[in-house]
């Protein structure tokens, strides 16, 4: 129990305050790591006169306190990491199905991690949403190519997630009347690389339990499935979205009419797709760029230099100077939503536009945002505007060939 010892040493003379779900996460750790004996099942009946417990209970209980004990000393760091954040995902029957016992032990799990402060659990709500960006029903047993595509989907469509771990099982039949629980605790936070994938290493820690049903009838309800697994060919395209920052405003050229999404990008008979306009203009401020439930903000230098000589080759083909997303996302439609503060009047004008991806493709996403100078909009009568264009290309290389 590495952590234990940032726990225990306590200097009394300097009167710190120690958290109490510090202490009593201590407690927790030290009671759930013994085994329960005769006694704690009296104690266990005292604190409800005249009800005597089940084994199934009993089991149960042992099964939660050693899963919970599991994951505070595996996550939780009282100075680097006071609360967990997990996932708990419905329990299969190793075949991909979601057995009854397995939906009721994810529940349980939640609703007695959820009121304690160093534990911090996804919504279900989220966890519905995670499930079908992977094209997923359910949740089951995780590889580690499985393990690194949860990731990047899940880091890229909602970055600010902050999930340490995920909670996955198996419940099966076991030996006699008892039901066979296979607990895993993933490590979401896992660094996949090339070694880990061609090892296929995970770090992940698994916990069993054999848990006694009381009746044959009983057994067989548990293990009754409640949703059958589905996994959909989740399709992708590729998203870049490109903006004009300086506050001038972009043209549409007759180029950007060759662009389609069934043959690349026709960069050779393409000079240019958009052009800055000639009128005098001021920097925007204040722009605002949401996708989705993501806020945008400018991508810093990357250090891989072929993307960045496709963000070069970009900018001088669409005139802007900023990439806000380029990224691999299910192919569907995005609502992109584009904000910017005119100084001038102190108004704020914004733009709500639906983006399609598609499978295999790539869409570039152009936004001109133009704030034209006091002098412009007396002497031609135009106002600042938010303008969106989109251009489609076959595959998900943007260069020319290469």
């Amino acid at each position: 129990m590495k952590f234990l010892p940032r726990i225990l040493p306590v200097s009394f003379s300097k009167r710190e305050n120690i958290p109490m779900h510090f202490i009593f996460l201590f407690i927790l750790i030290m009671v759930a790591s013994a085994p329960i004996t005769s006694q704690e099942v009296r104690a266990m009946e005292e604190r409800t006169p005249g009800r005597t417990y089940t084994e199934q209970e009993i089991a149960t209980e042992k099964f939660f306190s050693s899963l919970e004990t599991a994951l505070a000393k595996k996550f939780f760091n009282y100075r680097n990491r006071p609360v967990v954040r997990v996932a708990v995902f419905d329990f299969t029957d190793g075949a991909g199905n979601v057995v009854k016992s397995g939906r009721e032990l994810a529940d349980k799990i939640t609703r007695r991690l959820y009121p304690q402060n160093q534990f911090d659990i996804v919504s279900q709500e989220k966890i519905n949403r995670y499930l079908r960006w992977n094209g997923l029903s359910v949740l089951g047993k995780l590889n580690t190519q499985d393990l690194h595509r949860l990731q990047r989907r899940i880091n890229t469509m909602d970055p600010d997630n902050g999930i340490h771990a995920f909670i996955t099982g198996e419940v099966q039949k076991g030996v006699g009347r008892s039901l066979r629980v296979s607990a895993s605790i993933v490590n979401f936070q896992f660094k996949v690389g090339a070694n880990e994938l061609e090892k296929n290493i995970v770090d992940v820690l698994t916990l069993k339990a054999e848990i006694p049903m009381p009746t044959e009838q009983a057994l067989q309800e548990a293990t009754g499935i409640a949703l059958r697994g589905e996994i959909r060919t989740m399709e992708e395209g590729r998203l870049v979205i490109l903006t004009n920052n300086r506050g001038s405003a972009l043209l549409e050229t007759e180029y950007a009419k060759q662009f389609n999404k069934d043959r690349p990008f026709p960069w050779a008979k393409v000079p240019f797709v958009f052009v800055a306009g000639k009128e005098e203009a001021t920097v925007p401020e204040q722009i605002r760029i949401g996708l989705g439930e993501l806020l945008l903000a400018p991508l810093s230098m990357v250090k891989d230099s072929l993307r960045q000589m496709e963000y070069s080759f970009l900018h001088g083909k669409c005139s802007t100077n900023s990439v806000y997303f380029d990224e691999r996302v299910p192919a569907q439609d995005y609502r992109l939503v584009t904000s910017f503060l005119d100084l001038k009047n102190n108004e704020t004008y914004s733009e709500m536009t639906e983006v399609q991806v598609f499978p295999g493709t790539t869409t570039l996403v152009v936004l001109s945002i133009y704030v034209p100078s006091e002098k412009e909009r007396i002497r031609t009568k135009q106002y600042p505007r938010i303008n969106v264009f989109q251009i489609l290309g076959k595959g998900m290389e943007v260069l020319p060939n290469r």
